[in-house]
């Protein structure tokens, strides 16, 4: 008799926790994220995310992970603390592609002064993407900002190192702030901004 009420406790249990989506992902264009993970020993959680395309293709699944849920680039760039940025490669792309984009989309971010300061971090971030031969589908990019250490960018969970640097992690808020601003605000079409800033989920997959 206690086992049978047990096992109807815990069944109570699971579908409590099913309904209230405790333990549910997030789903975008079919690729499932985590609603928490944790980033140099912080919890974070999703802020928002959705799909970015190039012409008519999506390329990526953006993903925008927090401490606490913020609403706005200002306050995401201001507020300290540790941040994730998680890209879900949609379309494969050679090193060389994926080099010319950032550096595209991170002048377009950055004011002119901005950019001047960071010559030199944004040619360590270009050199860590052409040296990859090619990123592919189904692959995941992370850049994390841990204050005290510095940006640090992963694929598929293994460091990438600027070439000849002695470290993976870059110590440059400066270059975090405007690397925030090229996936959340700059060019970022405006649905897609609305969705990682959680004011919209209009791009995740509908259950």
């Amino acid at each position: 008799m206690k086992m049978q009420t047990l096992r109807r406790l815990l069944s109570a249990l699971v579908l409590v926790g099913a309904a209230s989506g405790a333990w549910a992902n997030v789903d975008v264009s079919g690729v499932s994220l985590d609603e928490n993970v944790t980033v140099g020993g912080v919890p974070l959680h999703l802020n928002g995310a959705g799909y970015r395309k190039r012409g008519y293709f999506k390329i990526d699944v953006t993903a925008v992970y927090l401490p606490t849920k913020l609403s706005s680039l200002e306050a995401i760039e201001n507020t300290p603390g540790v941040k994730r940025v998680q890209l879900v490669i949609q379309q494969d792309v050679t090193g060389s592609q994926a080099s010319r984009y950032f550096l595209i989309d991170f002048e377009a971010s950055a004011t002119p002064a901005e950019f001047a300061k960071l010559i030199t971090e944004v040619s360590q971030v270009g050199d860590i993407y052409s040296s990859l031969p090619k990123i592919k589908k189904g692959d995941i990019v992370t850049m994390d900002w841990i204050p005290g250490k510095g940006l640090i960018a992963t694929l598929n969970g293994n460091p990438l190192t600027p070439h000849g640097a002695p470290s993976a992690y870059i110590n440059s808020e400066l270059l975090a702030k405007v690397m925030l601003r090229m996936y959340i605000g700059g060019k970022t079409p405006a649905e897609l901004h609305d969705n990682l800033l959680g004011l919209s989920t209009s791009m995740r997959d509908k259950k």
